[in-house]
């Protein structure tokens, strides 16, 4: 493996997530609870979410009463469980949410925007194969796909993610 490009990956990965940032307009935690809970997770409990964002319980539960105290979610009791909640998107929340999936669509657009077309279809595949080698479960897909735009990447069909998870 090249160090250099290794060196390389890591520098462009920093550039993506500061302007995803500054795209979104708020950390990307916060971001990624709304994408998630707008794409895949609706009616998820804290402990889901929490597990998605790679959190403690209590760093969930924080993350869950900002959102909620800027009216961007609402708890809901769990039918099968009184003493858990479920998390579900406000009006508010769901047009963040998707000012944050087209934030970052974007900004992740701007920063391939140097490459040609036959650049951009080689960098595809090989993002492909190292995400799929990444994926080790489907708690994995989940946390690598919190900010993921499922139309975009073919999901479930096409999603290297979601493939990988069914493979295992």
């Amino acid at each position: 493996m090249s160090q250099r490009a290794a060196n390389l990956l890591g520098a462009h990965a920093l550039v993506a997530t500061d302007r995803m940032r500054r795209a979104v307009g708020m950390e990307l935690s916060s971001a990624a609870v709304l994408s998630a809970l707008e794409t895949f997770a609706d009616g998820a409990s804290i402990d889901d979410l929490r597990r998605v964002l790679g959190l403690s319980h209590s760093g969930g539960v924080r993350i869950v009463r900002r959102l909620e105290a800027r009216g961007l979610i609402v708890r809901e009791p769990d039918p099968a469980d009184r003493r858990a909640v479920r998390l579900h998107l406000t009006a508010d929340g769901r047009r963040a949410a998707r000012r944050v999936l087209a934030g970052r669509q974007e900004t992740l657009a701007e920063l391939l925007a140097p490459l040609g077309q036959r650049e951009t279809a080689d960098l595809e595949r090989l993002l492909e194969r190292l995400l799929a080698a990444v994926t080790d479960d489907r708690e994995a897909a989940n946390h690598i796909c919190r900010l993921c735009a499922p139309d975009v990447c073919g999901h479930p069909d096409r999603c290297p993610v979601t493939q990988a998870a069914l493979a295992l």
